[in-house]
C-alpha cells in the first residue's frame, strides 16, 4: 500500500479554470525564479526556502532542454500558504472546487498558478505541479497520461530521476509478480479521476523509458512533442512508438527491470 505522502501526490491536478487576480492580498514573501512569480505567506529569506527557489528555476530548464522545447516568456505565479487551513480558504473563494486537493495547478488564459501548502513533502508536490505548469506554457495541449507521467519524472530532485524514484523499485518488484503495462488504458482515461496510484507509476515508467530507453525511443517523443509545439496533428503516441518500437510494452518492462 502506498504511503499517506503517494496518496497526496495522486490527488494533485490541473484544473481547467481561469483564477481572477487578487492583486490586494498581503503575501510576506515574494521571489522571481525564471517564469515562476512565487509569493508566500511565509518568509522565502531562509536556506531551506532560497534552496526550493533555486530548484524550481532549476526546474524550468531542466524540463525545458530535457524535451527540447522552447523557451517560454509567460509566467507562472506559484502561490505557497503557511497551512492548509489558509489554503483551502483562499481557494474556497477562488476555485472551490479544488480546495479539497493537496495541491493544483490551474492553467487560464492569463497564464497559470500553483498553489501548495507547507507541510511534510510539500516540495514534491510543488515541483510537480511546477512541471505541470512548465509543460503548459510551452505546449498547446498535453496528453493527460504524459502530462502525469513527466510531472511524476520531474516531481523528485534533480539527483534521483534517474534511478531513485520509489516507483522504480516498486515496479521492479511488481514485475517479479507478473506486472505487465497498458498503454491503451492510460490513453483511454479522460480525467484524473480515471487514474489511480497504478497508473500514475505506470506513467513514470513510460516517461522514464522515453527518456533514457533506446535512440529509438527518445526519438519517438521528442518528435511527438515536437510536432504539438508546431501546432501539428501529433495524434496517438502509442501508435508511434508501437510503429518504431515493436513490442513496446515488452521493452518497457525490459527496461525497467535491467535500469540500475
Amino acid at each position: 500500500m502506498r504511503s499517506a505522502k503517494w496518496i497526496s501526490l495522486c490527488v494533485a491536478s490541473f484544473v481547467w479554470f481561469v483564477a481572477p487576480s487578487c492583486a490586494d492580498e498581503t503575501w510576506v514573501g515574494r521571489e522571481a525564479a525564471g517564469i515562476f512569480q512565487i509569493r508566500s505567506e511565509y518568509a522565502l529569506d531562509n536556506k531551506e526556502s532560497q534552496e526550493l527557489v533555486e530548484q524550481i528555476s532549476q526546474l524550468q530548464t531542466d524540463v525545458q532542454n530535457l524535451l527540447n522545447l522552447e523557451p517560454q516568456t509567460g509566467s507562472v505565479e506559484v502561490n505557497l500558504f503557511v497551512t492548509r487551513t489558509s489554503y483551502r480558504a483562499y481557494l474556497a473563494k477562488r476555485i472551490p472546487e479544488g480546495m479539497d486537493r493537496q495541491a493544483l495547478f490551474v492553467q487560464g488564459s492569463d497564464g497559470g498558478q500553483v498553489y501548495v501548502y507547507k507541510r511534510w513533502g510539500f516540495d514534491t508536490d510543488l515541483r510537480h505541479e511546477c512541471t505541470h505548469a512548465v509543460l503548459h506554457n510551452a505546449l498547446p495541449f498535453v496528453p493527460m497520461w504524459i502530462d502525469e507521467g513527466l510531472a511524476e519524472y520531474f516531481e523528485v530532485i534533480a539527483s534521483k530521476r534517474r534511478a531513485g524514484h520509489s516507483h522504480l523499485s516498486s515496479l521492479k518488484r511488481a514485475i517479479l509478480f507478473g506486472w505487465r503495462p497498458d498503454i491503451a488504458k492510460l490513453e483511454a482515461a479522460e480525467d484524473l479521476s480515471d487514474m489511480g496510484a497504478s497508473d500514475y507509476r505506470e506513467a513514470w515508467a513510460w516517461a522514464h523509458f522515453m527518456l533514457h530507453g533506446p535512440q529509438e525511443v527518445r526519438q519517438v517523443l521528442s518528435d511527438y512533442l515536437d510536432d504539438i509545439q508546431s501546432g501539428e496533428d501529433a495524434g496517438l503516441l502509442s501508435t508511434r512508438l508501437i510503429e518504431a518500437v515493436p513490442q513496446a510494452e515488452t521493452r518497457l518492462v525490459e527496461h525497467i527491470r535491467n535500469w540500475r
